[in-house]
């Protein structure tokens, strides 16, 4: 059940502490919109690039527009110019992705956010009090949902942690009450 970090930076973890669940959160719920930005900056270009090439058919309208002398030349810099917000879009919806990790220990639950700039927030399972899980139809089809950790606000510290885009929610949330399970309950080991 336990394994090492490969997510979460072994540095961060004390010397006997055990990871139980490393998990990144769904793809869709970044990489929709980027993925929209990717497809439309390569139909931006393969327009960009279809005048270019010869021996090709010529698509109405496009082409005579890429073709006239007074703005055609600003047309191809603006699909050019698609294709490159397009691109940087999508690479950066990439990075906020695989730079968030959800992480479960035996002793806390953490969230890792950044690439360059770490973040990380972690509550002791001793602190938690509730695990809500929420999951609208659409999510349930997608296969992930929101979780929602409660915890015994006191010395300033917040009184929720969420996991946004969890895959498969309820296995997540079964792990967690498990170790808070055994973490609760004293004579009961892993």
């Amino acid at each position: 059940m336990a394994g090492k970090a490969r997510l979460i930076p072994r540095k961060f973890l004390s010397s006997d502490e055990k990871v139980i669940m490393e998990i990144r959160p769904s793809a869709w719920l970044h990489m929709k919109s980027g993925a929209l930005a990717m497809v439309l900056g390569l139909i931006s270009l393969i327009l960009f690039v279809w005048d270019q090439v010869l021996d090709l058919r010529e698509i109405p309208y496009v082409s005579e527009a890429l073709a006239n002398e007074s703005y055609g030349l600003y047309l191809q810099y603006a699909l050019l110019a698609i294709f490159v917000l397009g691109f940087l879009f999508f690479f950066a919806r990439y990075l906020k992705w695989s730079g968030t990790v959800y992480a479960v220990t035996d002793e806390r639950v953490i969230v890792q956010r950044g690439i360059l700039n770490k973040t990380y927030e972690d509550v002791a399972l001793t602190m938690i009090t509730n695990v809500d899980m929420a999951q609208s139809l659409g999510k349930r089809a997608l296969g992930y949902g929101t979780l929602i950790f409660s915890t015994s606000g006191s010395g300033g510290r917040k009184t929720n942690m969420t996991w946004e885009a969890v895959p498969d929610p309820m296995t997540a949330r079964r792990k967690v009450q498990e170790v808070m399970d055994v973490r609760v309950k004293p004579g009961q080991r892993q």
